[in-house]
């Protein structure tokens, strides 16, 4: 999970969605007739539901738009960050909305939602608002997430980042295989000058599925101890990591600022 910059919707889009929640809160809540009309627009309202998954796609990490979750497996489904059965109001609420995986979205969050007893805050992390990396630490030569936080610790069960059925954990040792080879090539270009090849490495670093694995080496690349953590990489690929010119090039760091709404 990488931090994720939530973008501007088209201004109709929000528009629309503002007029939906409108009609949603005249409709009685203690009789359930809230949820039930909310979902009834919720699947009536294609144009709008297809305006929020192409600005999604566009925050979606990789370039085949990864799950904002768990990071490896390609984004299907549109997200309710808080469920519509805990508040059928946020059933339009664009920062409510992310774009993930069907297996994260369906078997293993569902309608799952606790908050923090004593601040109020959502146990799970949220990566267009939270950044993941200040909840959870991914080790490298496992391939396994470990929650630093309440937050993150939730995050890791309720999603199931950890389970080796979700196969998530082999992508991650996979991806951290492939991240090598590439960072050698874009040193070798480098060196010899070739900018075409620099920009495609780049380019293969920056879309890649399971982000999370890149922006972790970055990071802890650059970590006292780091020689020691990172014991697995090879001396010329942990000095590529530390390079100030690759950092700025691929590095996210949060918090990210919103653009505004399209056309506005």
């Amino acid at each position: 999970m990488i931090p994720i910059q939530r973008l501007g919707l088209p201004e109709a889009v929000m528009a629309r969605m503002t007029v939906l929640t409108g009609r949603i809160g005249l409709r009685d809540v203690a009789s359930g007739a809230r949820k039930k009309y909310a979902d009834n627009l919720w699947k009536e309202e294609d144009e709008v539901r297809q305006g929020l998954r192409a600005v999604l796609l566009k925050m979606a990490p990789g370039v085949l738009g990864c799950c904002m979750y768990c990071g490896g497996l390609t984004a299907t489904d549109i997200e309710h960050f808080e469920p519509r059965e805990h508040d059928a109001l946020k059933t339009f609420f664009w920062p409510n909305h992310l774009l993930v995986c069907g297996p994260c979205n369906s078997t293993y969050k569902r309608d799952w939602w606790e908050c923090d007893e004593e601040t109020g805050e959502p146990l799970l992390i949220d990566p267009t608002r939270d950044d993941p990396f200040d909840h959870l630490l991914l080790n490298l030569r496992e391939g396994k997430y470990r929650g630093e936080t309440d937050k993150g610790r939730t995050t890791v069960n309720v999603l199931g980042l950890n389970l080796p059925e979700r196969r998530l954990i082999d992508g991650r040792k996979l991806a951290q295989l492939n991240i090598r080879t590439v960072l050698r090539d874009w040193g070798r270009a480098r060196q010899q000058g070739d900018a075409e090849a620099e920009r495609d490495a780049l380019d293969v670093l920056r879309g890649q599925p399971f982000a999370d694995v890149w922006q972790a080496m970055l990071r802890q690349a650059v970590l006292p101890g780091a020689a020691l953590v990172m014991s697995d990489e090879p001396p010329e690929v942990l000095s590529l990591l530390r390079n100030e010119e690759l950092r700025a090039a691929t590095l996210i760091e949060f918090p990210l600022q919103p653009t505004p709404a399209e056309g506005a």
